[in-house]
């Protein structure tokens, strides 16, 4: 499976033009912290997250989940700037640090506010904190351990030299991170974000599937696999450590193949044939677009620019059959309506626009709130 990883994500890019890859990364960075605030059992409306709307109520949380979007780009873009940074760095104490402090950046104090009433700290440590904290049936290690325990999987994961054993160490990771536990609240989100930003090292998170999102779609079995890699080795032949080696085998494999079904999923979603269909049904029956006097003939311009990435407007006007001064009217909707993107009104090249609405029509099941399979 560590070897379909790099494999799968290579063909994924490959069908899709880059201009359509950077609109759906930022589609998919909503889709992550949407999942990623839905596994911690808070919900939050996809469409809020990427506009000014207001938030319906306190449990929707949009203002911990705008800053997951937030942190995810920024730390994205410093990966992608900073190329020779070390991968034993993604692995540092400070670097998980940064990851929480930043999450939790300007949140206001009532989501700061733990149990006991007093508050967390961004990027403290349990160590500094002097905390120790019990979730469900898991005792983390005792809090003074939490810095050298971090230290010691830094020089562990990070020192590996080649990328099948690099992708092994990030799934690895990802349980051990959990089960130290390293801050008083927020571990779950932290830890999904470092593995996130991990694989975007390796070049296998192209903006394009969201691990996130699979890990809510079988959140039940993501936390009995968790749970599982947490317990005592099962006899002499079961690792050499405290913990069971083979539930950390199991874990392990259970994230590979997740990342795998997301691609899948995403491959499936953007293929020609299922796209134009999808296209068809949506123009024909969604009541906004229908609202907005936008003509069935327009899904066929639509899917050659959701397919191609950017086309001139004159092209544009002619994929959709009609005459100049109806395709410009069409044109001239879909820009109002977000489908089509235009630098200017009167630019040359119009782009594809994917608002959330529109997303949620065009990539079946792309945000549910309880699903058991993908």
């Amino acid at each position: 499976m560590a070897e379909q990883v790099p494999f799968q994500a290579g063909k994924l890019s490959a069908m899709v033009a880059p201009q359509m890859i950077r609109r759906v990364g930022g589609l998919l960075r909503v889709t992550s912290s949407f999942y990623s605030n839905l596994i911690e059992g808070q919900f939050t409306e996809p469409v809020t997250l990427a506009a000014t709307a207001p938030k319906r109520h306190r449990k929707e949380l949009a203002e911990l989940a705008t800053t997951h979007i937030d942190t995810q780009q920024a730390f994205e873009r410093a990966l992608t700037l900073h190329r020779d940074l070390p991968w034993e760095a993604l692995f540092s104490p400070g670097f998980v640090g940064r990851i929480h402090q930043r999450l939790f950046q300007g949140v206001n104090d009532d989501q700061l506010r733990l149990s006991d009433g007093s508050l967390l700290v961004p990027g403290e440590l349990r160590d500094v904190a002097g905390r120790e904290v019990s979730v469900g049936n898991h005792a983390a290690p005792h809090c003074q351990s939490v810095t050298p325990m971090l230290a010691r999987m830094q020089q562990v994961y990070g020192r590996l030299p080649d990328a099948r054993s690099r992708l092994l160490a990030v799934m690895a990771y990802h349980h051990r991170l959990a089960w130290v536990h390293p801050f008083v609240d927020g571990n779950g989100r932290t830890v999904r974000l470092v593995t996130h930003l991990q694989l975007h090292k390796l070049g296998l998170v192209s903006p394009l599937w969201s691990l996130s999102r699979g890990l809510a779609r079988q959140q039940g079995t993501y936390y009995a696999r968790l749970a599982n890699a947490d317990q005592p080795r099962r006899g002499d032949l079961d690792g050499r450590g405290q913990l069971t080696q083979a539930g950390l085998f199991e874990f392990v494999g259970f994230m590979l193949e997740t990342c795998l079904d997301q691609m899948r999923y995403t491959e499936q979603a953007l293929g020609v044939s299922n796209m134009r269909e999808r296209l068809h049904t949506v123009f024909a029956w969604d009541e906004q677009i229908k609202r907005a006097g936008i003509k069935l003939e327009s899904a066929r311009a639509m899917h050659v620019l959701l397919t191609q990435g950017v086309l001139s407007r004159a092209d544009f006007k002619i994929f959709t059959g009609l005459s100049d001064r109806a395709a410009t009217d069409q044109l001239k909707g879909l820009v109002q309506l977000g489908l089509v993107e235009s630098a200017t009104p009167k630019a040359r090249d119009v782009y594809p626009g994917l608002p959330v609405w529109f997303a949620q029509l065009l990539f079946p099941n792309l945000h549910q709130r309880m699903v058991s399979a993908s």
